[in-house]
């Protein structure tokens, strides 16, 4: 069982808290909304070696404790990095497991990237029957066997590579006032940096800022894609805080569904920008932009009441 597709790492952190502990692991998205991405004049990227690798896994364990590993070092060769991951593969069990980031242009499951385009992702691999593999991908909910060879041709991508070994039983669940405190920490008014972002990469194609062009930005949008999945952390928040807390959780999922279609309204111009060149739609898209901001705003707000209703059915802060 998984839940809805936000962002590779986390979703498998929690595809395995949900499915192989009695633990909640709506917590792990806490702050994804605001998960660092790249933003420059060749378009938008949810990946690259500027971005802290270990950020997402420290955020993990300062809520569930002290039990991941990473096992690869960035200077080994690729043998090296596989027969490391050989290695733990055989440490895993019924509390152990392997996450690993693949380059989707080799894996025959993702129909968007396979024999297309190459893109780094994050899923887990198992042992199956006799020594075979098995991979285990929560955000595209996909599972199966693979090859050796496939997987060792995945292996890495452009540069990038990570191996994490996952110790669930050395994991524990947050307590109400660390999940209270990790919240606060990571929920702010300020505008969607995604939002802000698009904005002034069309506000520089509307000023003709060299460099920052139509084609560009269409070509990133995949990923742009991406990026708006980490909304839905917002969801998981407000189910967690209505579920354990008692409120009302349905204002913030009825304005996220409308973010959501809203978003694709103005993804949907961005594509005939790129498409067709015409620049007369822009004007209108930052316009929506602003619009989208204001509610992803409402939408923060909405949640952040719904938070102080779980402190006050007994989730106190802690002084």
């Amino acid at each position: 069982m998984s839940g809805p597709p936000i962002h590779c790492l986390l979703d498998c952190l929690a595809h395995l808290v949900r499915n192989r502990t009695d633990m909640d692991p709506r917590p792990i998205y806490m702050g994804v909304w605001n998960a660092p991405f790249i933003a420059s004049e060749d378009g938008f990227s949810y990946y690259s070696e500027e971005i802290d690798p270990d950020l997402d896994l420290r955020r993990f364990e300062q809520l569930y404790g002290t039990c991941l590993t990473r096992w690869l070092e960035p200077e080994w060769e690729k043998e090296q990095k596989f027969s490391r991951m050989v290695a733990e593969l055989s440490e895993t069990g019924d509390s152990v497991f392997v996450i690993a980031l693949v380059d989707l242009y080799y894996m025959p499951h993702s129909a968007i990237c396979y024999g297309l385009k190459h893109m780094p992702h994050m899923l887990i691999v198992e042992l199956g029957q006799e020594g075979s593999l098995r991979v285990v991908d929560p955000f595209f909910n996909w599972e199966g066997e693979i090859t050796r060879s496939v997987l060792y041709e995945a292996f890495t991508c452009e540069g990038l590579s990570s191996g994490i070994t996952l110790r669930l039983d050395k994991a524990s669940e947050p307590g109400s006032i660390l999940a209270g405190e990790a919240f606060r920490m990571h929920l702010d008014m300020e505008t969607s940096p995604l939002i802000m972002g698009v904005d002034d990469y069309l506000r520089h194609i509307e000023n003709g800022t060299p460099n920052y062009t139509a084609a560009k930005l269409y070509a990133s949008i995949g990923q742009v894609g991406v990026i708006a999945k980490r909304w839905k952390g917002l969801g998981e928040v407000a189910r967690y805080f209505a579920d354990t807390g008692g409120g009302d959780g349905a204002p913030v999922l009825e304005m996220l569904d409308q973010l959501l279609v809203k978003w694709e309204n103005i993804v949907l111009v961005i594509v005939r920008l790129g498409v067709l060149g015409n620049h007369a739609k822009l004007t209108d898209a930052r316009a929506k932009l602003a619009k989208l901001a204001e509610l992803e705003r409402d939408i923060r707000g909405a949640l952040w009441r719904l938070f102080e209703q779980w402190e006050a059915a007994g989730h106190e802060r802690a002084v």
